[in-house]
């Protein structure tokens, strides 16, 4: 029985041991802007914040990359312009943004994506916006899934498994104990 509950302890230790890990992680400066990024803009009494998926993108290259404070506020001077253009257009919601101030929005974005050495686009329908490195890697797509299964609930299924595994382990040598000492009992009363 010990050797099960022994086993057992370090397949569970193991199990919650073997976690995904971060190479970069967010630091200070990459913070900044992405609570700029989460500030909200008024447009004629309207309040209107970047997609989150686009923030939450933009956080999982952030956690690849090491932006320096200056690169930051560059790209935070940027953002209060865009979002100070934005509320001066005197609309209502973005929709209402003529196809010129749509160009402006967009060279805002290009602009605090150039500061990273990256590019930014709208696509032909003028909605699809993309970012992209200098690698050609896409950073910025509100087309494609941004949710990325990161850290420990990528493992859970195995977690799960391991654990119904090593609990089924523990009942059968719970069983097997059990039956011997019946078996003791029973050739002692004979």
């Amino acid at each position: 029985m010990k050797k099960i509950l022994t086993i057992a302890a370090a397949m569970i230790i193991i199990c919650f041991s073997c976690t995904a890990a971060f190479a970069a992680g967010i630091n200070s400066a990459e913070a900044s802007v992405l609570s700029n990024m989460r500030a909200p803009a008024n447009m004629k009494g309207n309040t209107v914040y970047v997609p989150s998926s686009y923030i939450n993108q933009a956080e999982v290259h952030f956690n690849t990359i090491d932006m320096t404070s200056a690169q930051a506020g560059k790209i935070n001077s940027i953002i209060n312009q865009g979002r100070a253009y934005l509320q001066n257009t005197g609309k209502a919601s973005i929709k209402e943004l003529s196809t010129e101030e749509r160009r402006t929005m967009m060279k805002y974005a290009s602009d605090a994506a150039a500061v990273l050495n990256m590019s930014a686009a709208a696509g032909s329908d003028g909605k699809n916006i993309k970012v992209i490195t200098k690698n050609g890697e896409v950073v910025v797509d509100d087309s494609t899934q941004v949710i990325k299964p990161t850290g420990s609930e990528v493992h859970f299924t195995i977690y799960i498994t391991v654990l119904t595994i090593v609990g089924l382990l523990f009942v059968c040598g719970a069983a097997v104990i059990l039956a011997r000492k019946k078996n003791n009992i029973y050739e002692e009363t004979k």
